[in-house]
């Protein structure tokens, strides 16, 4: 059952960026665009498996691929307070930006089907460079609906990018536009459904 309303919680933010910089520690191709991935497909997918997301972060749009508005706040706060450290590398002649957990992740505000799919996710990734990563979170739907900058809709989760049509993408631009981040997932289902042929 897909919840009403998508509430940010700042508090599982800055725990699930300890959590994955911990679990990603020994990942060579752990820098900031990974890392922005992997949180979104976390709270994505758990809003596609359980109706709500881990964080309710709100992810826009960008150059690299989808990445929550709160982040900067989150990591800056988890600095400030010496819970974590932000490392430079250079990696394939680039600087990559790590985060690095300077003590463990509290994972009582996480339940437990939450950590398992935190661990799928990183599992899933583990191989993928970050250009690799941002390359396949720009075949999402939501990625691809969402303009320059503009939020991308939680319910897109349940739209199948293989089988996305212009129509598709221009309706979902639409239901954007008139609903924002509040439009659910049943609208995207209704919007897709009526502009199929033979809906």
């Amino acid at each position: 059952m897909v919840t009403d309303t998508i509430s940010y919680d700042a508090k599982k933010m800055r725990e699930l960026l300890l959590l994955v910089a911990e679990r990603s520690v020994d990942d060579p191709n752990f820098g900031k665009t990974k890392l922005n991935k992997i949180l979104y497909y976390i709270d994505f997918e758990a809003y596609g498996r359980f109706g709500r997301a881990v964080t309710g972060a709100e992810y826009q749009r960008r150059p690299y691929g989808p990445v929550p508005r709160e982040i900067t706040e989150a990591r800056q706060e988890l600095v400030l307070h010496g819970d974590a450290r932000v490392e430079t590398t250079n990696r394939f002649g680039y600087p990559q930006g790590r985060l690095i957990a300077q003590r463990p992740a509290h994972t009582s505000v996480f339940s437990a089907e939450e950590l398992e799919l935190v661990g799928d996710v990183i599992a899933g990734l583990w191989h993928m460079t970050g250009a690799a990563v941002s390359e396949k979170s720009h075949r999402e739907p939501g990625w691809k609906i969402a303009e320059d900058g503009g939020t991308i809709p939680y319910g897109t989760v349940f739209l199948d990018s293989r089988r996305l049509t212009d129509d598709d993408i221009r309706r979902g631009q639409e239901l954007h536009r008139l609903y924002g981040s509040s439009c659910q997932s049943h609208d995207l289902d209704q919007a897709v459904s009526s502009s199929r042929p033979g809906a």
